[in-house]
């Protein structure tokens, strides 16, 4: 790989010699957070190797808080900490005063030992071209009807590092290395519905299997498309893929954000301990991350991250707080500041779970009639849940037969939708090693065709 990441313990030193330099222009508090990164990525455009690069980028973003007034500038070069120090103490006295503003007291942290395979580290441009070349002629001679419209490979390292005035210390290496493809199948005048998939994964041993099982999974999306016709109108079930459940659950988590509740967004604000969903459904911040893909133990603001579980057999149990949130709402962080050097921190998992249910994927699909959701373009508001949306590349199923259909709406309410799954697959999908999904099979949506 070409470029140079900073070393963790270095990379903490700077960020500790910026704390120093933000409380001598004047800060109450300070904060350093920094990523130091390299990546090499190959990409692909029409089935054919479009170019190969590598690039590397440090990053120090500093926040500081003069009198619970809040200034944050960034800077991309260690020798400049002073001059941008100096900025965002100007920027904090000129903003309005928070009674809520400051910075988190230092939490022990758990020993975890840096992800860093050497087969990932080692691996280089001339490899990533000739295992993508590989894996794209593998692709298309599945069915020479599939065309890769774009595609990339890519392996990234990453130090982050954090260093504050309260005392917090903490740093984290990593290093992983994934692809992903997109692209269509064409059968003569057809054009089938674009099909997207990926994974990533931090040791090189499971680079290839994993990217093989995730274009298999392209393939079938690919294929599956062609011979479309139209569906049928009808209010019935739904049922969404493990790669389409985060889209799914993405208005979810905005609400369970401790940010939207204080600010009046989320409709689950009075509903702690509530059944806001059905029985079957188990969601949890997964903390240091899934088996076989730690994440740094940390969170944007140096705070241990914790499992965390959000819904468990339906019942509403925790929203998710960073340092702020947390005193707005008079109890502790639990770890949810998400972000990087170049923004301020905000609140959200980094790794998420749906427990697995009892069904069977083959039972689950096994509607007397209904659709399956391949993908989703459309529009929702997570404060109300009404969304509505067009269905491509998605199936009919009818009497035990499943059949592609051209693009059909369906529309219905989150919460609903939530009250209303009758089904979790036994089986479930690992994403880019920071999701881990089944499928779900959600009863009484309303379904338009045409």
């Amino acid at each position: 790989m070409a470029g140079s990441v900073i070393s963790p313990e270095n990379l903490l030193d700077l960020c500790e010699q910026g704390v120093q330099k933000a409380l001598a222009a004047g800060a109450d508090q300070a904060e350093v957070f920094a990523n130091s990164g390299r990546e090499t990525e190959v990409t692909f455009e029409k089935n054919d190797l479009n170019l190969a690069r590598s690039s590397s980028e440090t990053l120090f973003g500093i926040r500081v808080f003069c009198g619970g007034r809040l200034g944050f500038a960034t800077s991309n070069r260690p020798e400049d900490l002073a001059e941008t120090a100096a900025e965002a103490v100007a920027m904090a006295k000129a903003s309005p005063a928070d009674p809520l503003n400051g910075l988190p007291d230092p939490q022990p942290l758990p020993q975890v030992p840096f992800a860093l395979d050497p087969g990932l580290l080692e691996l280089d441009a001339a490899e990533l071209t000739q295992l993508g070349s590989q894996l794209v002629e593998w692709v298309r001679s599945q069915d020479p009807r599939i065309t890769i419209d774009s595609g990339s490979f890519s392996v990234e390292e990453d130090t982050v590092a954090i260093a504050s005035s309260t005392g917090i210390r903490a740093n984290y290496h990593s290093v992983e290395a994934g692809g992903s493809l997109f692209g269509m199948a064409i059968d003569g005048d057809e054009v089938g519905s674009f099909a997207y998939d990926g994974d990533s994964v931090q040791k090189g041993a499971d680079l290839v299997p994993a990217l093989e099982r995730a274009f298999e999974r392209f393939v079938q999306k690919c294929v599956g498309a062609l011979g479309a016709t139209e569906g049928e109108s009808f209010r019935g079930p739904i049922v969404l893929p493990p790669d389409v459940v985060e889209e799914f659950l993405g208005d979810l988590l905005f609400v369970l954000g401790a940010d939207a509740v204080r600010k009046g967004k989320s409709p689950l604000a009075q509903k702690m301990g509530s059944l806001i969903a059905s029985p079957l459904l188990t969601l949890v911040s997964e903390g240091l991350g899934l088996p076989g893909y730690p994440i740094e133990p940390f969170d944007r603001e140096g705070i241990p991250r914790q499992i965390t579980p959000l819904i468990h057999e339906g019942i509403l149990c925790n929203f998710m707080y960073n340092s702020y949130e947390g005193r707005a709402a008079g109890i502790p962080s639990n770890g949810h500041a998400t972000g990087g050097a170049g923004s301020l921190p905000g609140v959200g998992p980094a790794c998420l779970s749906v427990a697995p249910g009892t069904t069977p994927l083959s039972e689950l699909y096994a509607m007397e009639r209904g659709i399956i959701v391949t993908r989703l373009s459309g529009s929702s508001n997570p404060i109300t849940g009404d969304f509505s949306g067009v269905v491509k590349g998605g199936f009919l199923v009818k009497g035990g037969e499943k059949r592609p259909i051209l693009e059909t709406t369906i529309a219905g309410n989150l919460y609903d939708c939530l009250r209303n799954i009758s089904a979790i697959s036994q089986e479930v999908t690992v994403f880019n090693g920071t999701t881990a999904f089944p499928a779900l099979r959600i009863e009484d949506v309303s379904v338009t065709a045409g």
